[in-house]
């Protein structure tokens, strides 16, 4: 990843960025942190390898990270896709960042390989998702939990759900991790009137992840952070993806590959199907 480095401190000193959000060394070899390098000669701190999970697309618009100026972005392909739907909900400026395109051939396994692919615009990345992902839709591999589940009877899967939603504890680390997620008062803390139970209560767990998923309908990029953050090992990504597939073929519609269209929950057009209404 020298290239990475060499990139990253050529686009500070040439003040084309003024801030990298990128990945330092954490606890151990297997472990990456989030860091955020204002000076040149502290780009050498940055690395990338399987281990570099977080989306940070998440920092980029909180108050205190813009307060840094212009950001270069180290950017996985899910976190493109959310800076693409960012851009879409004008919550950060097409301008506004640059993007500095890694890959791996697979995450969490330390003798993948990983590539520095470029700095992209947002523009330059939207082309470059559209030509690497030209069905735009989630692969089959990862649809097969939501197919399991979707084989289930009806009372089997409520209990399904029931048993997967009652080890929640209400931390909303799935909330913290999620790109999309940028609500100045979330849904559960508003009391006027109170949408959502307080308290780890089955009904309020329930409200919870189900409003979530609604929330996250032709948004989520499906980057998995809020299953990886959760603590109590719930199924989130099924819930997304189930989503996911029900706006795919209600609307042909994917999200995170162009910023120029309108989201589709934004969005109306007459020859929309309406079979979703029951």
């Amino acid at each position: 990843m020298q290239e990475l480095k060499e990139k990253a401190k050529e686009l500070l000193e040439s003040k084309k960025a003024d801030v990298i959000f990128g990945y330092a060394r954490g606890t151990g070899d297997n472990a990456a942190t989030p860091v955020f390098i204002t000076k040149p000669e502290d780009t050498e701190q940055l690395i990338f390898d399987p281990f570099c999970y977080n989306n940070l697309a998440t920092y980029l618009y909180r108050d205190d990270h813009k307060r840094l100026g212009k950001p270069a972005m180290v950017a996985k392909d899910a976190d493109m896709r959310a800076v693409i739907v960012l851009v879409q909900e004008s919550q950060v400026e097409a301008d506004g960042v640059l993007l500095l395109s890694v890959s791996c051939d697979e995450t969490g396994n330390a003798a993948a390989g990983c590539r520095f692919n470029g700095v992209m615009t947002v523009a330059e990345a939207a082309k470059w998702l559209d030509e690497k992902y030209p069905e735009k839709d989630i692969a089959a591999g990862r649809m097969k939990q939501v197919a399991d589940i979707e084989a289930l009877g009806d009372a089997d899967r409520w209990d399904f759900w029931r048993e997967e939603l009652s080890r929640c504890i209400r931390c909303y680390a799935c909330r913290q991790a999620c790109p999309l997620c940028y609500c100045k008062q979330c849904i559960v803390e508003k009391n006027q009137p109170q949408w959502v139970l307080t308290g780890i209560h089955p009904a309020g767990a329930f409200a919870w992840n189900i409003v979530r998923a609604f929330h996250l309908a032709g948004r989520c990029i499906d980057c998995g952070e809020c299953e990886r953050a959760c603590p109590m090992d719930i199924p989130l990504t099924a819930l997304n993806r189930k989503l996911a597939k029900v706006v795919r073929n209600a609307f042909e519609y994917t999200p995170g590959f162009d910023p120029d269209t309108k989201p589709v929950m934004a969005n109306f057009k007459h020859d929309d199907g309406q079979e979703f209404f029951k």
